[in-house]
């Protein structure tokens, strides 16, 4: 493992750990981001995933970000916007191609991940001046529970909201464009790469409602898109290799990436 920065601003917090293949490269990339409300985590939560999957062939990295409240939004989509395309320009460099990179994550790692999943080259949400190519979409997104709605009614007990309001600070009441702006449940056109959804049916604190709204979304605009449900499962399960639920989840990663990658599974 290498443990590298993506930016020259904010060296110490924009940094991700690198994982080689430990055989033969299959020429694909996934970037892992960490959950913990916008608020918390780190990349080493992905570790184990991270070298599960560089174990098969895959180049990873598993990133860290600049955290709320400190920052705001769109801070975090930044910094997500700024290590795709730091991927993406040294992929002969890392020995991937560029264009089979996808992005994985959880909770409010997979809202980073869808969200910038429906970002294009000229969408300004989340564009800064060091990136070297405004191309930053990824090729396909992983996303595990993640939060797709900053505002949305399924969050009848209201654990998100003090995590959303850390990260947006305002409510939906005061700023009503700018939380739809940054939930990629009303951002689908129909440009969207692949999605997978891994959420579980006992998730009480981003409720299922989040994938399913927004694979339904994905499915009507055109755009190839899976959900898969693990019963009795609840938030935040993916952080490891070794659970049913966790290898479950591997699995259809796997096979999801490998159909839409060209690659062994």
């Amino acid at each position: 493992m290498q443990t590298i920065p993506y930016s020259n601003a904010h060296p110490d917090v924009r940094v991700m750990d690198l994982f080689e293949p430990a055989g033969a490269k299959n020429g694909a990339c996934i970037l892992w981001i960490h959950g913990g409300g916008w608020r918390a985590g780190t990349r080493a939560g992905w570790h184990g995933p991270a070298q599960h999957f560089a174990a098969r062939g895959w180049f990873c990295a598993a990133m860290d970000y600049r955290l709320a409240p400190a920052w705001r939004h769109p801070g975090q989509i930044e910094d997500v916007r700024l290590a795709m395309a730091f991927l993406r320009a040294r992929a002969g460099t890392f020995g991937f191609d560029g264009v089979r990179i996808a992005a994985a994550g959880s909770s409010a790692g997979g809202h980073l991940a869808a969200l910038v999943a429906t970002l294009g080259s000229d969408d300004a949400l989340g564009l800064t001046s060091e990136m070297p190519d405004a191309d930053s979409r990824p090729n396909a997104a992983v996303c595990y529970c993640p939060a797709t709605s900053l505002y949305s009614a399924d969050d009848p007990a209201g654990k998100l909201s003090p995590a959303i309001g850390d990260l947006m600070g305002m409510t939906a009441a005061e700023d009503p464009e700018a939380y739809r702006a940054a939930s990629p449940v009303d951002r689908v056109t129909g440009a969207e790469p692949p999605f997978l959804f891994l959420h579980g049916d006992a998730d009480v604190t981003v409720p299922l409602a989040h994938s399913s709204t927004m694979h339904a979304r994905l499915t009507a605009a055109g755009v190839p898109a899976e959900l898969v449900v693990l019963d009795g499962v609840g938030h935040g399960f993916g952080y490891g290799v070794k659970t049913p639920p966790q290898k479950a989840a591997l699995k259809h990663m796997a096979r999801f990436l490998a159909r839409h990658f060209s690659v062994p599974e």
